[in-house]
């Protein structure tokens, strides 16, 4: 819970152990290099007098984590309009879209990286990292900006989606349409993570349903649009990643 009773009077509730905090989060990498450790839901502040609850992942890969997206068992649908999406739907401690107008707004108050892990029905996980993401704003269509790839994972979102515009099912894109979703859509994708959640297990080639379906196009060598089970989308400044290293580096030593 955050009180914001004037420009110069901010008070942020932690919810891990009910105590003020002595300042007001940009983002999760701002809460953990304040010494929050623990993974939940926060208050954070984008703008004065502007607030957003938000999920932070305290523990993957160093912590600090701003999660935008999860989707873990079909309960909320992302068959959403334009506006939707530019606002935001679900709820952060389970399935949601934080709003591309919020990550707009957070992406360009810093350098961030952002992670994607993911799932399969087989219970395997992989994750794909971006070192540089950012999304335009909404005159821009929340233009993609994600590039220095690793993980393990190949790589089906940064090198086909990068610099491409935001599109939903009623903004006339064929691609948003067929696979009632919105998405960074380039002819029409190779990653959406947005789409149809199937309830099974989902390998297929350039089928109907693999045009719905939410998929990494490579997710396991000599597979092809595999769908996923469970996925989480987050992002943290890439400052606070280099920290991390560093601190693992001199514990090793």
């Amino acid at each position: 819970m955050m009180l914001c009773k004037a420009l110069s009077l901010c008070l942020c509730l932690s919810p891990s152990d009910g105590r003020y905090l002595s300042f007001c989060p940009s983002d999760c990498a701002s809460l953990y290099y304040n010494g929050v450790r623990r993974s939940g839901v926060y208050t954070i502040v984008l703008s004065p007098g502007a607030t957003l609850p938000v999920y932070c992942d305290m523990e993957t890969e160093g912590g600090g984590w701003t999660v935008f997206q999860r989707r873990r068992d079909g309960t909320v649908s992302f068959n959403r309009g334009w506006s939707e999406y530019r606002d935001g739907f679900g709820e952060p401690r389970g399935e949601h879209w934080l709003g591309n107008q919020n990550l707009h707004l957070l992406s360009n108050q810093g350098h961030y990286s952002l992670r994607i892990d993911l799932q399969d029905w087989s219970h395997v996980h992989r994750h794909a990292l971006y070192h540089s993401f950012r999304i335009e704003d909404e005159e821009n269509q929340y233009r993609l900006h994600v590039s220095g790839f690793s993980g393990t994972v190949e790589d089906s979102f940064g090198w086909y989606h990068d610099q491409q515009g935001f599109s939903t099912p009623d903004t006339g894109n064929i691609c948003a349409e067929i696979s009632h979703s919105g998405w960074w859509f380039h002819q029409c994708f190779y990653a959406n993570l947005n789409g149809v959640y199937y309830k099974w297990s989902h390998t297929c080639n350039l089928t109907w349903s693999c045009r719905q379906v939410k998929v990494w196009q490579v997710f396991r060598p000599n597979s092809c649009k595999t769908s996923l089970s469970h996925k989480v989308v987050m992002f943290s400044q890439n400052q606070l990643q280099s920290y991390m290293t560093k601190q693992h580096t001199h514990t090793l030593t």
